[in-house]
């Protein structure tokens, strides 16, 4: 395609980009106003104008703790594996993204920067990049040579590049300068363009190769001193350089998917432009072919990349702040303070004069003949008034100050109500952290661990990692690889230390060696003594390899204990054997004699009886009873005949008196 035309195809891009965001351009200027206390414009001449600035106190309180989790710790990446095949991919990742960031990157002035930008404008731009850097340099190497078929050493120059610079980068992009696809709505993946404007120079295009037509340019804006294609409309100096190197020129940047051959098919590409001439056209250059912007929402809206800053929520307090405050300030102007009134006639000339230069006096009267005066006193309503705007100022910020603020009597009178507060504080605090982490770092890593793995040399991240190089294909970094960036704020961590203390305090003693430094590692790293984290993760791994390779003469002597060990348990058993066997001995002894004993009884009792009988026949034979016995039993016997003989009479007659009555049953019935 024609370079013009697409040149006027992407300045209307950027001329529908420009009035999509005015309305956020309106907004950013209103919290920056806020924020900077500048004045409203209802000001008038001899009455207070102060403009209490609690957007920007807020946001003082506010930085620290959020910009401490990301800057406190040399390891802020975690990279967590996939599968058991990453683990290795993860390590060396992690090990990489901590140097770039934590080691080799302006970490604090880049995080404290995008933070200031992200709270005072509600969004932040970031465009990420890399940087390289090399010379030439001459170097003699040896060679050998056969001279009359001896070979000889010598010294060859040759010309090596020595890299200087090979690193990724990450810029904080003024919101201004930044040019979004106002169809992309809230998602960054749907953006289908990004335009960057900013200011560089003759001399910096020059040195990279990757402008062309710098020259042209140069000579379209020599003579125009007032041209604001090559000015910076924000810049209120208008300052330029006279001469050409280092004359300031206005560049327009479009990262984004573009038909630039022709075919109907839009491609990821980036072109730059100054005025209306083109001076790099090219395929998008990093390897996930997406825009290297990164946006950031301080309170996200939906379906919106820009957010809103915390002016939105507390402008409204602010401004009833500053009436009030300057009502008390009007006030106290107006009293009649420091000022001296003595009746008439209570100072002559001469005293009057010693009375106004502050010297000694006499007077006439009472004490009472003089009055001073004093401020006016101001009603107890407009303290009150301030003390609700800023109790919630701080309720909706969630930041609390050290004059009070949000505090349990504000929310209930027991310590549930406190309990509640500071938990809101803390959960704000970390909703910030998050969101930085998840929208800001996780993506920027992601883009520079891609970036790495295009850019850097085996070398490079062997030299970085100090360890066996593990490559890295497009495949891994789209998603075998996860990312987990690991930040909290100061109760998080104090919280776990703690944890970690009472779980170290109840289970130490029956853990592994390696497993209680680990644990003894996470607790110093939080609380902030890396030190102390290094030398007991050097001791759990001084002990696991201790575990897995053993000393062989404390293995020998591990043997000798355990063969002594079971010697003596050996001893022990044979010991317990004998007690054993003693005791079933001894049982059996018992029975024997428990048996013969009975026997003895048996026999004694048999001789009772013998001796019992023989005195029972002698008794019987002394007195006769076997005979009075027999008597006894032939009287019984006697007895039991005549029963029966008397029985056998008793039927006979009652068999004589049934027959005489049959009979004279007969007779009758004959009659």
């Amino acid at each position: 395609m024609d370079k013009n035309k697409i040149l006027k195809g992407m300045q209307a891009d950027l001329k529908h980009a420009m009035a999509a965001r005015a309305d956020q351009d309106t907004k950013i200027a209103e919290y920056k106003h806020g924020y900077n206390g500048e004045k409203y414009g209802n000001e008038v001449k001899g009455k207070s104008q102060i403009v209490s600035r609690d957007i920007k106190k807020q946001d003082e309180w506010l930085h620290p703790s959020i910009l401490d989790p990301f800057v406190s710790t040399r390891e802020i990446v975690k990279v967590s594996p996939i599968t058991y095949e990453d683990v290795d991919k993860a390590k060396q990742s992690e090990l990489l993204l901590n140097y770039q960031f934590c080691r080799d990157f302006p970490r604090f002035s880049f995080m404290s920067k995008a933070l200031k930008v992200l709270s005072q404008e509600g969004t932040l731009v970031v465009q990420t990049g890399w940087e390289y850097k090399d010379k030439k340099i001459q170097r003699e190497t040896e060679t050998i040579e056969v001279v009359n078929g001896v070979e000889t050493i010598v010294m060859v120059p040759a010309e090596e590049t020595e890299i200087i610079i090979n690193r990724p980068t990450a810029v904080v992009c003024r919101n201004e300068d930044v040019y979004i696809d106002p169809t992309c709505m809230d998602n960054m993946e749907n953006c289908q363009f990004v335009i960057h404007r900013y200011e560089t120079d003759y001399t910096t295009l020059k040195q990279d190769k990757r402008y062309k037509n710098i020259d042209k340019v140069m000579k379209e804006s020599s003579g125009d001193s007032v041209n604001d294609i090559y000015y910076d409309p924000e810049d209120e100096t208008r300052f330029q350089f006279q001469d050409n190197p280092r004359k300031k020129l206005m560049i327009y940047e479009y990262w984004g998917n573009y038909d630039i051959e022709g075919s109907g098919i839009a491609k990821p590409v980036v072109c730059a432009w100054i005025g209306n001439t083109i001076i790099r056209l090219q395929d998008n250059p990093y390897p996930d072919n997406k825009v290297p912007f990164m946006v950031v929402p301080f309170n996200s809206v939906p379906f919106q990349l820009a957010g809103e800053s915390d002016a939105e929520l507390i402008a409204d307090n602010q401004k009833i702040k500053t009436a009030v405050t300057r009502g008390i300030i009007d006030n106290m102007a107006q009293s009649n303070n420091g000022q001296t009134g003595v009746r008439k006639g209570a100072l002559d000339v001469a005293n009057r004069r010693k009375f106004l230069n502050d010297e000694n006096f006499e007077f006439n009267g009472t004490p009472n003949d003089f009055w001073y005066g004093s401020y006016n006193s101001i009603p107890s309503s407009a303290f009150d008034m301030l003390s609700v705007q800023s109790n919630e100022i701080e309720s909706q910020t969630g930041v609390k100050s050290f004059s009070g603020g949000i505090s349990g009597g504000s929310i209930s009178g027991s310590a549930t109500g406190v309990r509640g507060a500071l938990s809101a504080t803390a959960v704000r605090r970390m909703y910030r952290v998050r969101n930085i982490a998840e929208n800001l770092i996780k993506p920027m890593m992601r883009k520079w661990l891609s970036y790495s793995a295009e850019f850097m040399n085996d070398k490079e991240i062997m030299d970085i990692t100090n360890a066996k190089f593990v490559p890295i294909t497009k495949a891994d970094l789209t998603g075998r690889v996860d990312l987990d960036i690991e930040v909290s704020t100061a109760e998080d961590n104090a919280q776990k230390s703690q944890e970690l203390s009472f779980m170290m305090q109840t289970t130490a003693q029956s853990m592994d060696p390696d497993m209680k430094f680990d644990l003894m590692a996470d607790w110093a790293e939080l609380t902030k003594m890396p030190k102390a984290a290094k030398r007991l993760r050097d001791k759990a791994k001084k002990v696991r390899q201790q575990m897995q390779n053993p000393d062989p003469m404390q293995e020998k002597m591990k043997q000798i204990e355990v063969q002594k060990a079971e010697l003596m348990n050996k001893k022990l058993e044979a010991e317990i054997f004998s007690i054993y066997a003693t005791g079933h001995e001894n049982e059996a002894d018992k029975r024997a004699k428990m048996a013969k004993a009975a026997v003895d009884e048996a026999k004694a009792r048999q001789l009772h009886s013998a001796s019992d009988m023989q005195d029972l026949n002698y008794i019987k034979t002394d007195e006769q009873i076997d005979e009075k016995v027999k008597r006894k039993d032939m009287e019984i016997k006697h007895k039991q005949d005549m029963q029966k003989e008397y029985m056998k009479y008793q039927a006979n007659m009652e068999q004589m008196k049934m027959q005489q009555q049959a009979g004279d049953k007969q007779l009758g019935v004959m009659q």
